[in-house]
């Protein structure tokens, strides 16, 4: 068997890392200390066979996700179309969320204004998307991830937590004013569930690259998942001990001095969870390395969401005209890009969209916990999807999830439902929004 090459995986991961880890965990541990440490946990576990169900159908199908939406039962495409709006949505919000958040660390590095610099860094990513395209997106993410790592590493050990308090902090419960919060973390940590459709583009991608023909017996794909599977945990992994560290250090650095990571100077107070630990001289290096991280994580979403809506759009174009082995769907998923004019039409236009929400609403943290609760609402469709795209549209048995697999993807189903349910429950009828609680 071939060494496992790192691709989906760690896109995913950097994925995450922007909005979710260097935002929203910091603020669960200022707001409410190691309280909400079971919830990363819990968000982690309970998604991941939605995320573990992607590979599994490229691996088992050489197709994308959108290959098994076109057919889910009920109206004709009516996932598809459902997705379409989701992404137009969530990479409005997230664009203007991220390039803001990434801004405003360039507005304290360099001074000037947080909007000029939104603009530059808008115009230099579409500049590396249409240069770089998988290859670089690849590469770049390995690099800032792990780096990111490093530097939380140690000032997590610079800084170590209250055994006592972060044990505890696994014991489920649910701070009073804490309620969108929680929605954003499980609709946003470690990223979205509709991130699994980039999944299984990126891993066609990932294979187009390096110049591999899809797997044609049951032994080559079962070699293939096992890779794929690999790439996906170690990304996975890494995704969670990062948020728990942020989580920690915003427990112990910033909950003390009643600092909460909010508003257009967000940069400035995440700044000190290195400055604190490790002294004044760490404030450029954690600029630096934030900065990169986030810059990964937009470059990533600035891909992911396009890519996603071209191939999209494509299926419902081309519903009449597919052959019966479905060979034009993987066709279009492969191809969609940089060199793709619907990719650019969808990119661009987000991308300005995203800007103009900006000017307006200049607090990238609410920005990202909006988008997050909205994720989570949609979140249990997603999973459902996942699991019938792999229960009910692979052909070979051994390339099903088993039933312990399939039972638990059932529970998340159900966990993830109840919070969208309690989520507007709370905040639309049983109280007012700014009393939820």
């Amino acid at each position: 068997m071939r060494r496992p090459l790192f691709g989906p995986g760690i896109l995913l991961a950097a994925t995450s890392i922007g909005a979710s880890h260097i935002l929203m965990s910091p603020e669960a541990g200022a707001r409410f200390g190691f309280r909400l440490v079971w919830l990363i946990v819990a968000a982690h576990a309970v998604k991941y066979l939605a995320f573990a169900f992607a590979p599994r159908y490229v691996a088992a199908t050489g197709r994308s996700l959108l290959d098994a939406y076109r057919e889910a039962p009920g109206p004709r495409g009516w996932a598809i179309w459902l997705g379409l709006g989701d992404m137009t949505v969530q990479a409005l919000g997230l664009i203007a969320a991220l390039i803001g958040l990434s801004a405003s660390f360039l507005q304290v590095a360099a001074g000037g204004k947080t909007v000029v610099w939104a603009l530059l860094l808008a115009a230099g990513l579409l500049l590396a998307l249409r240069a770089g395209q998988y290859r670089w997106l690849r590469a770049v993410n390995l690099g800032l991830v792990a780096a990111l790592a490093v530097g939380t590493l140690a000032a997590f050990f610079a800084a170590p937590p209250d055994l006592g308090a972060l044990r505890a902090g696994l014991m489920p419960s649910l701070p009073n004013g804490s309620l969108l919060l929680v929605a954003a973390i499980l609709g946003f940590m470690p990223t979205s569930v509709a991130v699994s459709v980039w999944q299984s583009l990126w891993a066609i991608e990932h294979r187009r690259t390096r110049g591999e023909a899809p797997p044609q017996t049951t032994r080559e794909r079962l070699i293939a998942l096992r890779q794929a599977l690999f790439d996906l945990r170690v990304g996975y992994l890494l995704s969670l001990l990062l948020a728990v560290l942020f989580v920690s250090l915003g427990a112990t650095l910033l909950a003390p001095r009643g600092l909460v990571p909010s508003g257009p100077e967000v940069a400035v107070t995440l700044a000190q969870l290195y400055t604190l630990a490790l002294g004044a001289w760490t404030q450029p290096v954690f600029l630096a390395v934030a900065f990169s991280a986030l810059l990964s994580t937009c470059y990533t979403m600035m891909d992911g969401f396009p890519r996603a809506f071209a191939a999209a759009w494509r299926l419902l174009r081309s519903e009449n005209e597919d052959a019966a082995d479905g060979s034009t769907e993987a066709e279009a998923s492969e191809h969609v890009g940089a060199r793709d004019p619907l990719y650019w039409r969808f990119l661009l236009m987000t991308t300005f969209g995203g800007m103009a929400i900006l000017t307006g609403v200049p607090d990238p943290t609410f920005l990202v916990e909006a988008v997050g609760a909205i994720g989570l609402l949609l979140s249990p469709v997603y999973f459902t999807l996942n699991l019938w795209a792999v229960t009910r549209r692979i052909d070979d048995p051994a390339l099903r999830p088993g039933r312990v697999a399939v039972v638990l993807a059932i529970a998340g189903i159900a966990f993830m439902t109840f919070t969208a349910v309690l989520l507007v429950w709370t905040t639309f009828v049983a109280a007012p929004p700014t009393s939820a609680a």
